[in-house]
């Protein structure tokens, strides 16, 4: 007789549970993702204009997915400018450059390389880094066939060194 009161009163907690850290989810920093000339000119002759926004929004949402919980206190935008993107599979612009490029056969050793800004509300610069990754070889890069699987994996990392930043810049270390 008892089992629907204690299975009501586990539900209610468990829901009360979710909405306090629903509400209590910390602020998302906006990345904005820009591209350096070189960069810029790689996209336009080798892989093309239309990788762009896959391109930024494959790093803006792999570095805002790793600040969600770092607490970056201080910090209104992370400035990310792609200064260089290898991909692991050819783009659809190289297929059509080059008919013997297969989309899944062709394997690259993908990665990339960022500069990276840490700007406060009124756009002062809080903190730079530059951060790359590349693989070392193929067995060591995306298993993914998205064409843009190593800029994931650099992305992912670069989230990660952006976090502890935050967290550093948070908890700074008492002496």
């Amino acid at each position: 007789m008892n089992r629907p009161r204690w299975t009501s009163l586990a539900l209610g907690l468990a829901l009360g549970l979710l909405a306090a850290s629903v509400g209590a989810s910390p602020r998302v920093v906006p990345a904005n993702v820009l591209f350096a000339p070189p960069m810029q000119a790689a996209l336009d002759r080798i892989y093309g204009e239309s990788e762009a926004p896959v391109l930024q929004k494959t790093i803006s949402e792999r570095v805002a997915l790793a600040l969600r919980s770092a607490g970056c206190e201080g910090v209104a935008v992370v400035e990310i400018t792609l200064l260089d993107a290898r991909p692991t599979h050819p783009t659809d612009r190289q297929l059509g450059d080059n008919p013997a490029l297969d989309r899944l056969r062709t394997h690259f050793v993908g990665g990339a390389a960022f500069s990276v800004r840490l700007l406060d509300p009124a756009g002062q610069e809080l903190k730079s880094l530059r951060y790359d990754w590349y693989a070392q070889d193929l067995q060591h890069t995306s298993r993914s066939f998205d064409p843009w699987g190593d800029v994931r994996l650099a992305s992912e990392g670069l989230g990660a060194e952006l976090a502890r930043t935050c967290t550093a810049r948070s908890h700074p270390a008492h002496s």
